[in-house]
């Protein structure tokens, strides 16, 4: 039998099923990610509260659900997933919530998609991201490019936020030049962001969704007059490397199945691909 548990906070989602997350720590990032964040800020994502969500099976976390004001984001789900997204869907149609779009593994976000859409004519589904998820426990040996890894500084700032602005751009996800800045100037005082610098910074990664064993390594970006010289390689390799070796047992990251050279890069470095995601957005047909 499934059942669908609301917590009034993420502490209490953790609680009850944090262990069966921790199963599938690299492809439960996001979900982690967020339950871990609102735990210590309940206002972390606004003023609008959340939606928590434990999917059990005979009272046991087979799946989790949060949904935040751009999406709901699904984690892997442990029993038949027809049968636990059905009961997902009924139990947000009760409720009445809009939802733009769906983030999850695979298989999980497509059955979520068709069910949602099922009995509202109105309202089309269509795939917005193919993405891969990678793991790394270890690194290969490889020859890196001239140039060494130091995390970004206050003075990075002003280029940053313009490296920051032109990524964004190029992945299809613009953003104000202020919310740029602003984010940028966070994640250089958190010290999430690290450089690969030549004779000046020449490439970027950050350390983004840190869960209990693991990190996840996201927005890696070189400018267009410094490609092909391997530098994002060498970027990554050594921040995984320090990363693996300063604090967790692995380290991995999602990319877009719809550019086959980060994909090659991740996989030269070591990082094993284990498993697919898909990002649904819902609108109204027009």
């Amino acid at each position: 039998m499934i059942k669908i548990i609301s917590h009034n906070h993420a502490s209490e989602l953790i609680s009850l099923s944090g262990v069966y997350l921790e199963q599938n720590e690299s492809e439960n990032n996001r979900v982690l990610d967020f339950a871990y964040k609102m735990a210590e800020d309940p206002g972390y994502h606004g003023p609008e509260s959340p939606l928590l969500l434990s999917i059990l099976e005979q009272g046991r976390a087979v799946g989790v659900a949060i949904m935040i004001p751009r999406w709901i984001i699904l984690s892997k789900i442990d029993t038949e997933v027809q049968m636990a997204i059905v009961h997902l869907v009924h139990h947000l149609r009760g409720i009445d919530v809009q939802i733009p779009s769906v983030i999850g593994p695979a298989a999980e976000a497509q059955v979520f998609s068709d069910c949602w859409i099922e009995d509202m004519p109105g309202v089309s589904s269509k795939i917005a991201m193919r993405m891969r998820t990678f793991e790394a426990k270890a690194v290969a040996d490889l020859p890196l490019s001239p140039g060494k890894l130091r995390i970004a500084r206050p003075d990075d700032h002003s280029l940053m936020t313009r490296w920051t602005v032109a990524y964004t751009e190029e992945i299809g996800k613009p953003g104000s030049f202020e919310g740029a800045k602003s984010w940028t100037e966070q994640i250089i005082k958190d010290q999430q962001l690290y450089i690969w610098d030549h004779g000046g910074p020449v490439s970027i990664a950050g350390v983004f969704r840190q869960t209990k064993n693991g990190a996840a390594i996201a927005g890696v970006y070189t400018p267009p007059e410094h490609r092909n010289k391997g530098y994002a390689t060498s970027c990554v390799l050594l921040l995984t490397k320090k990363l693996l070796s300063e604090r967790y047992s692995f380290c991995c990251l999602h990319t877009d199945l719809a550019n086959p050279t980060s994909n090659n890069i991740y996989t030269k470095i070591g990082y094993v691909p284990i498993g697919d995601a898909l990002t649904f957005d819902f609108s109204p047909i027009q």
